[in-house]
Parts: C-alpha cells; sequence; structure tokens
C-alpha cells in the first residue's frame, strides 16, 4: 500500500483544527480541561484517513503549511524562552511563512484553501505538546503571542497559496490562448 504522504499530513492538519475548535468552544477554566486533548485525537483521526486516502486526493500547500505550524511554533516557543518576546524575528517567521506559501504551488483550490486550517491544527500541536514545559509558560504572554503570531500566520498561508494558484491559472490562461 503506497501512503499518500501529502494527504496525510493535510488531514491531520485538518483533524486537529477540528481538535482546536472543539477545545475552544468546550473550555471552561476550572472545570474538566481534557477538551485540549481532542486535538491529539483529531490529528490521529485525519492521519488515518490520510493513510487510506486514494491517489485523487492530492495536496502539497497545505501538508507544508502543517509542517510549518509545527515547526515555526516551537521555534518561536524556544527563541522566546531564551531571548524573550521578538518581533523582528517573528517577522522573519512571517516572512519565511509567506516565502514558501508562494513558492510551492497548489495542487488545486482545495490545496489553497485549506492551508490556514492545516498552519493552525500544526500550531495547536505545537502548543499542546509545550503545555507543560514551564519555561515557555513562564515567558509573560507568550502563549498569547503566539496566538496572535498564528493569526497571521493564517493569512499569510491563505493569501500566499491562493495567490499563487491564482498565479498559475493565469498563467494556463495565456499559455492557452498563444
Amino acid at each position: 500500500m503506497k501512503v499518500n504522504i501529502g494527504a496525510t499530513l493535510t488531514f491531520a492538519g485538518v483533524g486537529a483544527f477540528f481538535g482546536f475548535l472543539l477545545a475552544v468552544f468546550a473550555y471552561e477554566p476550572y472545570e474538566n480541561q481534557l477538551f485540549a486533548y481532542g486535538i491529539y485525537l483529531g490529528l490521529i483521526i485525519g492521519a488515518i484517513l490520510g493513510i487510506h486516502a486514494g491517489e485523487g486526493w492530492e495536496f502539497r500547500t497545505s501538508a507544508v503549511s502543517f509542517c510549518l505550524g509545527i515547526g515555526v511554533t516551537f521555534v518561536l516557543a524556544l527563541w522566546w524562552v531564551e531571548n524573550g518576546i521578538d518581533a523582528r524575528f517573528a517577522n522573519v517567521m512571517l516572512g519565511i511563512i509567506l516565502g514558501t506559501s508562494l513558492l510551492i504551488r497548489p495542487r488545486n483550490f482545495t490545496d489553497a484553501v485549506m492551508s490556514p486550517a492545516t498552519y493552525l491544527g500544526g500550531a495547536s500541536t505545537a502548543l499542546l505538546l509545550l503545555k507543560g514545559y514551564s519555561a515557555f509558560q513562564s515567558v509573560e504572554h507568550g502563549v498569547t503571542s503566539i496566538l496572535i503570531f498564528t493569526g497571521s500566520a493564517m493569512a499569510f498561508t491563505f493569501f500566499g497559496a491562493v495567490g499563487r494558484w491564482g498565479f498559475e491559472k493565469f498563467r494556463e490562461l495565456g499559455k492557452g490562448n498563444s
């Protein structure tokens, strides 16, 4: 059985995204906080569905966005633990996210549109993994800053991926007329 890596990462990211939504909407500060682990459940269910996805499910940009969500969130958290919150470093990371979104060609419109959800799925997975890391929890406004950064990154992945998809479609239109 050949595993479709793009579909597996994308479905895992979408599953983590829905787990994040469950955690947000079911969250009560002093009650049961186990809903946060719905992110892991969604990630696992999504990955299983992605493993069984056929060849027709082609994703590239959204799969990379999921990996960027995990990687960039970890890098920012670890950087901010060592050096404090730094807007310049955050802007560099946003530039990397936008550049990656513009460079990687989406397979289709769905791939481009799902990029922000998979980025949030990756970022929420990384934040859940950092939940017990006391050094990060002690950074003043660290989690809030990561969430604000994630919102900006989601916008950048969306506009970068959809922009690249649009550029490719216009290029194909130009080739068809020549």
